[in-house]
């Protein structure tokens, strides 16, 4: 059978690993689409309602498969929406390869601000947040273009990549030598190099002359698949464990020496306390951002750093590194842990632990326990209880995630995925689409507010189009809740535009074919979400829940009167 660009590129994509494509079609990609067609059932491509939405789901399913995620998008105006996807996996070291198309080459003068159709300089948009960009000059290239693309994807510090296919050479006939897929890119990361044993051993020293060290894990590590070995040194020298929201079960939540995740952000008082009375932390794919080091604050004066990370340039970022390790997170690990000699017993930090996290549990128990209302607090605990061991938990930006940090843990199969690289809303429905794309036999819970589902609620429809098991848990405040947080704390109380239309999610998604279910009533919510959980295929859960917890994250006595006033004044109005 005669080859035509489309094919060479579907093909390779399958070689690759990757069984899903999302995007949204145009004339000018449809040589793509014929070749997934071609290459199934090896790959198969889900439609989604928007560009944005796609690269959400392609981002969401390399984080859940540990290979690549692909989206496409046609000429101009599909490929420029990648920007917001982009960054995310930017800023997240995620590999994504984002397929654009292109009018002609040759129209010149049709360039100039669309005289000729959907003609837009894709890759100079999309050069800030993506890794490298290239256009296809010749269908013969196709497989070094796919190639490249998965490399530069892979190589070092992931990130995404865009690629550009002009229409003509995407469908013309495939004329060039044979070739074969480079089978090291599908397994990530394709190379594991390790710092000098010099090195090692400096950090071994430090290592082992701290009083109350401390572990901080961030994203890199889940890429890095270093799980084993950081549970292995955790327990070998006694270190409690902490992680950015990105790094969330690394260690496993269940285990003793986890102290949870550590920010301003879905973080608690025990990591929070440790990490700032540690005397030396060991950093590992962490990238000490604002949110997991409460402004910069960590580390503190006096705390020595060795720092574990595959980009040099990370090394110094913010502040001075003690001793920087420069290399492959599970490699460097292992290295380290074959160069140890001594151990520690773990008891005496365990039952540290165990007591602050039994005073932290005390302090939420009211709002988590709550009979008279429906908080945040207690749906997240709620999943937390009713999800099973292989749950995927896809959240959306803003509060969803500090309440997933804070009160869902992830162990064993668990994982969850947080956008924290740009923290765009809109993020978890499609995310829950691409993780369900790539563990198909698990289930998906995507946790989202009402702000952010709407940013793509027609994604809905691809949950019963794909007959996904993947429930949607709407926490419905009506109110823009972050928004709302920032006005009282910074602005006296000042609120322009964060009460929202209450809308019925349950109905939006009966309309969309899922099934709907809303929860009003505190006292039925356990039951029924259980019920909800437990249903076949794609089912959007739509909880009404106070808007006052959004004054939880601020201290400031004063922004949590605005916020109750404002709440009392709605539900006076309302009645």
């Amino acid at each position: 059978m005669k080859k035509h660009g489309g094919n060479v590129m579907a093909g390779l994509l399958a070689d690759y690993g990757v069984t899903a494509v999302f995007g949204v079609p145009g004339g000018q990609t449809l040589p793509l689409y014929y070749g997934i067609l071609d290459e199934a059932p090896r790959i198969r491509h889900i439609l989604m309602k928007d560009e944005i939405d796609a690269t959400f789901a392609a981002d969401a399913y390399a984080r859940v498969s540990g290979g690549i995620g692909v989206c496409d998008a046609t000429a101009g105006c599909g490929a420029v929406k990648f920007i917001s996807g982009l960054a995310e996996a930017y800023n997240t070291s995620i590999p994504v390869i984002a397929i654009g198309s292109e009018m002609e080459g040759d129209w010149l003068a049709a360039r100039y601000r669309g005289t000729g159709s959907q003609v837009v300089d894709s890759k100079e948009v999309l050069k800030p947040v993506t890794k490298w960009q290239a256009c296809l000059p010749h269908v013969n290239k196709m497989p070094e273009l796919v190639q490249t693309a998965a490399q530069m994807a892979t190589s070092g510090r992931p990130g995404p990549v865009f690629i550009e296919c002009p229409w003509r050479p995407f469908r013309e006939e495939y004329t060039g030598p044979d070739y074969t897929a480079n089978k090291k890119l599908t397994s990530l990361p394709a190379h594991r190099p390790t710092p000098s044993r010099d090195e090692v051993d400096e950090a071994i020293r430090l290592l082992e002359s701290a009083r109350r060290p401390v572990m901080l894990v961030g994203g890199g590590a889940w890429r890095s698949g270093a799980r084993e070995e950081i549970t292995a040194l955790a327990q070998r020298l006694a270190i409690p464990v902490a992680a950015s929201l990105t790094g969330k079960g690394v260690l496993p939540e269940n285990h003793p020496l986890s102290l949870g995740v550590v920010g301003s952000l879905g973080g608690n008082d025990v990591s929070k306390a440790m990490v700032e009375e540690a005397d030396v932390i060991l950093a590992i794919g962490f990238k000490f951002s604002q949110n997991s080091t409460y402004g910069w604050s960590i580390p503190r004066a006096g705390q020595k750093e060795i720092r574990i990370d595959i980009d040099e340039a990370e090394m110094n970022k913010m502040h001075t590194t003690d001793i920087g390790l420069v290399g492959d997170a599970k490699a460097t690990l292992q290295l380290l842990l074959d160069r140890l000699s001594s151990s520690r017993d773990a008891a005496p930090v365990e039952q540290e632990i165990a007591q602050r996290r039994q005073a932290w549990q005390e302090k939420n128990r009211p709002v988590v326990e709550a009979e008279d209302r429906i908080t945040p607090q207690k749906i997240v605990s709620l999943l937390n209880e009713l999800c099973g061991d292989d749950t995927i938990l896809a959240c959306d930006a803003s509060f969803s995630c500090g309440w997933a940090g804070s009160f869902f843990d992830v162990y064993g199969d668990r994982r969850t995925i947080l956008p924290r690289g740009a923290g765009g809303l809109g993020y978890g429905l499609p995310a829950g689409i691409g993780a369900a794309a790539a563990r198909p036999n698990c289930s998906v819970v995507v946790l989202t507010g009402d702000g952010g589902l709407n940013y793509c609620l027609g994604e809905m429809a691809v949950l019963h189009e794909q007959n996904m098991n993947v429930k949607v848990v709407v926490i419905n405040n009506s109110i823009l809740g972050w928004i709302k947080w920032y006005q009282a704390a910074m602005w006296d109380g000042r609120f322009t535009d964060v009460d929202t239309e209450t809308i019925d999610y349950a109905a939006v998604a009966r309309g969309l074919n899922c099934t709907g279910v809303s929860i009003r009533d505190p006292k039925t919510l356990r039951e029924k979400l259980k019920a909800a959980l437990e249903l076949e295929g794609p089912a959007v859960i739509d909880i009404t829940t106070v808007e006052t917890e959004a004054c939880k994250f601020t201290d400031d006595p004063k922004a949590v009167a605005y916020i109750q006033e404002s709440a009392r004044q709605k539900i006076q109005k309302e009645a």
